[in-house]
């Protein structure tokens, strides 16, 4: 943390976008915000997605693939926000507001999302925006950090499976993210009401810390009437969707599928 505190990582867009995008950054305050188009014909929709990292990490080449991608593939724009991370002063309190404002500021049908830190931000933009009254077209959460108070016992039945994660360093990263609001509603999504958020979409792994939460999260929604699908895959790590393996494959194929869902939707 200290070193990335003296050394920060870039948050530049990569040198060589794929055919078929293009990519412009700007500055919001201290924000570097990239938007991804595609090349050819108008966008249909706007998705907002927020990169993981465990709010300490700058955005890999997995996520520029996987933003690039679904611009070309869903005929989207992809405002991506390299977000202030914790180390640099960033949390949730400042954060999530900050990206529920770039959401209210788009017109068109908007989509929120993002995987494990991201997929955390992008559930309690959701539930912020659905409680001012203007909830996102699609909420899509890819390995989603969603309780921040890690209570969850059968978590530890999980750790000695997970190659990845760690309890202890999850807490200690959860903790500089959300400070004294675990209890928060909105900022700790786990406790949100998300009957109001609209379609709900949800990826995660079972070797994956995360998921004892990300399944209570979604049995909880299902009773409360929330529209929600939920793509479970046996014995897969944690952000599976963004990994070179064959179900990441078919994840990114569905993900791209579910943003042109939402778009016709929307425009239906």
């Amino acid at each position: 943390m200290e070193y990335l505190t003296v050394y920060p990582e870039p948050t530049n867009a990569p040198r060589r976008p794929r055919k078929g995008v293009s990519i412009n950054s700007h500055y919001e305050g201290d924000w570097h915000i990239h938007t991804i188009s595609p090349s050819q014909g108008e966008p249909q929709g706007t998705v907002v997605y927020l990169h993981g990292g465990g709010w300490i990490d700058e955005a890999a080449p997995a996520h520029w693939n996987l933003v690039q991608r679904i611009a070309v593939e869903a005929s989207v724009k992809v405002v991506f926000p390299a977000y202030p991370l914790v180390h640099t002063g960033g949390s949730a309190e400042t954060v999530v507001p900050a990206v529920t404002r770039i959401c209210e500021r788009i017109d068109g049908p908007v989509m929120l999302m993002g995987d494990s830190a991201g997929g955390t931000i992008a559930m309690s933009a959701s539930l912020l925006l659905a409680e001012r009254g203007h909830p996102a077209d699609l909420t899509l959460l890819i390995a989603p950090a969603l309780d921040m108070r890690m209570q969850n016992p059968e978590i530890d039945e999980v750790q000695p499976l997970d190659p990845w994660l760690v309890k202890k360093g999850q807490l200690l990263l959860t903790e500089l993210w959300i400070g004294d609001h675990g209890e928060d509603p909105i900022l700790n999504p786990f406790l949100g009401d998300v009957e109001s958020v609209g379609r709900l979409l949800v990826f995660s792994g079972t070797r994956d810390l995360l998921n004892p939460d990300t399944r209570l999260f979604v049995q909880r929604a299902a009773e409360e009437g929330a529209d929600i699908e939920y793509h479970e895959q046996h014995g897969h790590l944690h952000v599976y969707p963004l990994l070179p393996t064959p179900e990441g494959g078919a994840a990114r194929r569905n993900i791209v599928s579910a943003v042109r869902r939402a778009v016709a939707s929307n425009q239906g």
